[in-house]
C-alpha cells in the first residue's frame, strides 16, 4: 500500500486506502486496583496505552456476549469545574454461572473496572485494535437488569464513571505491536505485564 496522505478536513488526515470499520468484536474487563498505573505507560498525551501493567495475580475478565453488550461511549461533559470525559459500557454476559455472578456482585459492591474491546477492524498496523474504557478513575455499577421475560432472560449490566470522577482523555487506544485475540494472548505478548 502507498504511504500517502490525504486531507479531510483541515489538518485532519487519513492514510490511503485505509478504510475505517466500525463495531466490537469482543471485550476484557479488569479491576481498576489490579491494574499498577505507576507502571503502566502512556503515550500521544495520555491518549494511549503502550504497556498495560497489571498487578501480580491479577484476572482478566473476557466477556462473551450478544448485541446489547457492544454499546459503550464516552462524552465530553462541560462542568462548572472544567471538562471531562464520562465513560459508559453496557454488556450482557451470556454465561450467567458462579464466578461472573461473583465478580457483578463485586462491581454491585462499588468495585471499579476497565473495559478493554477489542474492535472489528484492527488497522493497517493494528492501531485501531483496542479501546480503553475506564483507565484513569475506573467505572462502577449505573444499572443491573435480569428479567426472565426479556431477551431470553440475559442479565443487562451498565458501567460509568462515577460523577464528579470525569476523566481527562476519551477512550483510550492500547497499541501494541502485536495483536491478540484472548486473555492468555495478552498474557503471552507480554501486553499485560504482572508488577
Amino acid at each position: 500500500m502507498a504511504d500517502c496522505v490525504t486531507n479531510i478536513a483541515n489538518n485532519f488526515a487519513k492514510k490511503c486506502g485505509v478504510k475505517p470499520r466500525a463495531g466490537i468484536r469482543k471485550k476484557y474487563y479488569i479491576n481498576y486496583e489490579d491494574i499498577d498505573h505507576a507502571a503502566t505507560q502512556l503515550a500521544n498525551g495520555n491518549n494511549v496505552i503502550t504497556d498495560l501493567v497489571l498487578k501480580t495475580d491479577a484476572k482478566i475478565y473476557e466477556a462473551e456476549g450478544n448485541d446489547k453488550s457492544h454499546r459503550a461511549n464516552h462524552s465530553l461533559n462541560v462542568g462548572d469545574f472544567g471538562n471531562g470525559y464520562v465513560h459508559t459500557d453496557e454488556f450482557t454476559p451470556l454465561y450467567n454461572g458462579p464466578e461472573v455472578r461473583e465478580e457483578l456482585q463485586k462491581i454491585s459492591d462499588g468495585n471499579r473496572v476497565v473495559t478493554l474491546i477489542q474492535k472489528v477492524d484492527g488497522g493497517e498496523a493494528g492501531e485501531l485494535a483496542f479501546e480503553v474504557l475506564g483507565y484513569e478513575s475506573g467505572m462502577v455499577a449505573s444499572a443491573d437488569d435480569w428479567n426472565s421475560a426479556e431477551n431470553s432472560g440475559t442479565r443487562n449490566y451498565v458501567v460509568a464513571t462515577k460523577e464528579g470522577e470525569e476523566e481527562a482523555t476519551g477512550a483510550k487506544l492500547f497499541y501494541n505491536e502485536t495483536t491478540p485475540t484472548t486473555a492468555q494472548d495478552f498474557v503471552d505478548a507480554n501486553l499485560f505485564v504482572p508488577a
